[in-house]
């Protein structure tokens, strides 16, 4: 099927939804953390919700479609439900993919978003006469004011504890899950009123979510590899593939 001008209209318009959303998280999470950290740990803290802000995309992309009757109509003229889906989709997941290759391949970004547990290797602690963090470049004396200490260069203590193939697994879940929580919500968006796609839509996107949590802190942990975390998006890839196929 060749894109119209119709369907690249719907991606852009999903593309910039999902992204102002991401945007939106970001500035958040800049304007509510305890400040003097870098923006590599920042970006660790908003990007692990890029799969959600690609159904946001979705959502903004869709709902004025099915507010003007204009699925319906695609529909009369022969459009499956997945057709009519795919450019928002692709829209949506678009940020998504462009936050895991981040992920995967920018080292300065934090991975304390997906991996809770793997704390910095120190933070507070005592030099004998004085309280230090070699990570944020405080320092506390007698007086109890914080003051700034020079960047240690290269014995400043890492971002993240190493966790095998963490990076890898943490970009992949990312992109998955964004194409994932896409597909769905659009099948939802598109469903006729009164039926069940919408609750069975946050019942696949919420049980995916919360499987995928409890599988990064079991990594940090080092109980499971980390590309073990990979399982819960790539489940619901697929079966929101065939839901498509059984409505499609």
């Amino acid at each position: 099927m060749r894109p119209t001008v119709w369907d690249i209209a719907i991606f852009v318009r999903s593309a910039g939804v999902a992204t102002l959303a991401l945007g939106l998280a970001w500035l958040i999470t800049a304007t509510t953390d305890e400040g003097g950290i870098s923006w590599g740990e920042r970006a660790g803290r908003a990007l692990p919700l890029a799969p959600l802000c690609a159904a946001v995309g979705v959502w903004g992309a869709l709902t004025p479609i099915r507010a003007r009757g204009e699925a319906i109509a695609l529909g009369a003229l022969g459009r499956t439900r997945g057709e009519i889906a795919a450019y928002a989709v692709a829209g949506g997941a678009t940020s998504a993919l462009i936050a895991a290759l981040a992920i995967w391949t920018v080292s300065g970004i934090s991975l304390d978003g997906f991996y809770p547990t793997a704390r910095h290797a120190a933070e507070w602690r005592w030099d004998g006469d004085a309280f230090v963090d070699p990570l944020r470049h405080l320092r506390v004396g007698k007086d109890s004011e914080p003051t700034r200490t020079p960047k240690a260069g290269s014995s400043q203590v890492p971002l993240v504890t190493r966790i095998p193939a963490g990076r890898a697994a943490a970009g992949l879940s990312t992109a998955i899950a964004g194409v994932g929580t896409a597909m769905w919500w659009a099948h939802a968006l598109l469903a006729q009123p009164g039926r069940a796609s919408t609750r069975s839509a946050l019942a696949a996107v919420g049980i995916s979510v919360a499987a995928t949590i409890f599988l990064f802190h079991a990594a940090a942990a080092q109980l499971i590899p980390a590309l073990v975390t990979i399982i819960p998006p790539l489940a619901l890839s697929l079966t929101a593939i065939a839901r498509y196929r059984l409505t499609p």
